[in-house]
């Protein structure tokens, strides 16, 4: 069970962290690695301004710590450099198994491995209560339990930076500030266009959205106003833009530009299962979508509860268009049999095209 989000949102820590003094205790906490990696680089420039990477002095408990050693560091003043750097990611002492798993070892006669758990976390606690001012402990991990008092310790006494990934709604408000970082803008066509990318996706990956952001900008040059266009170019490098433009042509119902997409990512040995996924996901959109527009909702009452872009709930019901719900029902069929005969070493490519040929006709 994750901990409510009651912590610090990174872009609000960073800003606090430029204008204030450097925490004694900070907690980053969450799933999405981009921030977890922001975040912590950004703490780090911080304490270490003109420490180069390679020479900086941080000790890392990362498994099976030894809390007296860890005490030791914390308390000790550090003669040379004047700021001492504990990192703990160890993820048993972080987030010990819940209570129920716990009493279930203790059954089987392994009880005093969870006692010894709950005890580190307590004196864990305790430590952190008391950090001097010369030192900076970072705690670092994918997930806490929300039912747990150290958590609540952590939330209400420490500097808890929450990390959680972000809702695909809000990803064009992300990519604008991103492009605001870069000195451009990208027009609505290109936000749009990423949109598409990523509509099978509930999280964005951040870090590989920032990567292909910046390549954006070198690209551009001088010019400040990203497009389509400029997604395109640079996206089309990316593994996943195969399966994207093959269903993009399937859901067209440009048969020959289908087949053709399809050659391609044969000759490249592409992953047949992980395209015929991408585009299972997207027949599953578009027919949901068809199938709440038959009972009468309208796109924002769509787009409200599969927790989706209003512009992708529009664009599946103009492509639903296309389709009648038995074809969309038989071709997602036909995939996921597909699919799983695969993995039994059954046929592939040429099933592809049969199916393909049967959804544009």
């Amino acid at each position: 069970m994750k901990a409510k989000s009651t912590g610090l949102a990174p872009d609000i820590f960073i800003k606090q962290l430029e204008n204030g003094n450097i925490p004694t205790v900070v907690c980053i906490i969450g799933e999405e690695p981009y921030y977890r990696d922001l975040v912590r680089h950004t703490l780090l420039d911080k304490i270490f301004a003109d420490v180069p990477a390679d020479s900086r002095d941080i000790t890392v408990f990362d498994e099976k710590s030894d809390l007296k050693k860890l005490d030791t560091l914390i308390n000790t003043y550090p003669f040379f450099s004047g700021r001492t750097v504990v990192m703990v990611t160890d993820k048993e002492l972080l987030n010990p198994k819940a209570e129920a798993e716990g009493k279930k070892a203790k059954s089987a006669g392994k009880g005093r491995a969870k006692d010894t758990d709950l005890s580190k976390q307590e004196r864990l606690q305790k430590l952190l209560g008391d950090v001097p001012d010369f030192c900076t402990v970072i705690l670092q991990t994918e997930k806490m339990d929300g039912r747990q008092k150290f958590t609540k310790f952590l939330q209400k006494e420490t500097v808890y930076v929450d990390c959680s990934p972000v809702d695909s709604r809000y990803l064009p408000a992300w990519l604008a500030r991103q492009a605001e970082q870069r000195g451009g803008k990208l027009d609505r066509g290109a936000i749009q266009r990423i949109q598409e990318y990523l509509a099978v996706v509930d999280n964005p990956p951040l870090q590989l959205l920032a990567s292909e952001m910046e390549k954006i900008s070198v690209f551009a040059g001088t010019r400040k106003e990203w497009t389509a266009g400029d997604v395109d170019m640079l996206f089309s490098a990316l593994p996943e833009a195969g399966a994207f433009a093959l269903s993009n042509a399937i859901i067209a119902k440009d048969t020959i530009l289908a087949l053709q997409l399809l050659a391609e990512e044969r000759k490249k040995n592409a992953y047949l299962p992980l395209m015929a996924a991408k585009l299972l996901a997207h027949l599953r959109n578009i027919l949901m979508v068809k199938e709440c527009g038959r009972m009468g909702e309208s796109p924002q009452q769509i787009a409200a509860k599969i927790h989706k872009a209003p512009f992708l709930v529009s664009m599946w019901q103009r492509e639903g268009t296309r389709f009648t719900e038995s074809r969309l029902r038989n071709g997602i069929q036909s995939l996921d049999q597909m699919i799983e005969e695969i993995g039994l070493g059954g046929r592939q490519f040429d099933r592809m095209e049969e199916i393909i040929a049967i959804l544009c006709a």
